[in-house]
């Protein structure tokens, strides 16, 4: 499986990230050190956690633990909450005093196997928080760190235990999308720097040009194009605001054709120029 780190930026102050992702938001196999809840407000997505591979739809959730290696492909009509956070959040006192990431941990990660009950109550505080979001009072972060406390406490007291259920079977059909998906993802991985064409993305997942150009905006919401434009435009914002490395040098590793290529699309995904970028978000300045 494809795997990178990601390093969310939490809010500084509480430990805590909120983001509101749309279904054309494709979301690669990676892991990051923080905890993450997602709410599927609208719309179906085929997740993967770690080994496991689950199906879920509106009013599902699902708990990524610290060091999961997660996936989304989601239909284009998909909205998503997304809620990120790491210890910082919470007393570090009460943290140690509850071994609170050894609870985390043990927890079975996704709503298909949570009592009705704790799913309605979770739902409840995971909207509130959303409303506090997207307030503008000034006691917003403090009524999220309270409603984060109260979600994790109601996490650790009522949800089961990994060990406790059973993992689903999913749809042979659904299986072989996603190992399919996989292969693809892998490749991209690994060749990303270099020059990708249809046809030999189209070989790797045992398709036709014709036949994968369409499996894939099927699956993913975008064409084969766009997504490895926007892998690549990732790879780089990661380099730009995490190295000290020349502007030049990622965009020579990139794996776009040319300078004005990788300039056009970066300008316009991200709004900004690449050094732009890079004076705005680089975290060892």
């Amino acid at each position: 499986m494809t795997i990178y780190l990601e390093m969310p930026r939490l809010n500084p102050d509480l430990g805590f990230k909120f983001l509101k992702n749309k279904g054309d938001i494709l979301t690669t196999p990676h892991w990051h050190r923080e905890y993450e809840l997602i709410l599927i407000t609208n719309g179906k997505i085929n997740l993967g956690i770690n080994d496991n591979q689950y199906q879920l739809r509106t009013g599902d959730m699902a708990f990524f633990k610290s060091g999961d290696v997660h996936y989304i492909v989601a239909t284009p009509e998909t909205n998503r909450y997304v809620y990120q956070f790491d210890m910082s959040l919470f007393n570090e006192t009460i943290v140690e005093k509850l071994h609170l990431v050894d609870k985390l941990n043990e927890l079975s990660q996704v709503s298909l196997f949570w009592d009705k009950k704790i799913n309605d109550k979770m739902r409840d505080i995971l909207l509130t928080i959303v409303n506090e979001e997207d307030s503008d009072r000034i006691d917003r972060d403090f009524a999220v760190e309270g409603l984060m406390y109260t979600l994790v406490t109601l996490m650790i007291r009522k949800l089961p235990k990994d060990n406790e259920i059973q993992q689903p079977k999913i749809n042979i059909k659904s299986k072989t999308i996603l190992e399919t998906l996989n292969k693809v993802f892998k490749f991209v991985e690994v060749n990303y720097q270099e020059k990708i064409t249809l046809e030999d993305v189209s070989m790797k997942a045992g398709f036709s040009p014709y036949y994968f150009t369409r499996f894939f905006k099927k699956n993913v919401g975008q064409t084969f194009v766009e997504f490895l434009n926007n892998y690549r435009i990732d790879k780089a914002k990661w380099e730009i605001i995490n190295t000290d490395v020349s502007i030049s040098s990622i965009l020579n590793q990139s794996g776009f054709s040319s300078n004005k290529t990788f300039y056009r699309v970066f300008k316009s995904q991200v709004g900004m120029t690449p050094k732009q970028y890079r004076m705005k978000y680089n975290i060892s300045k």
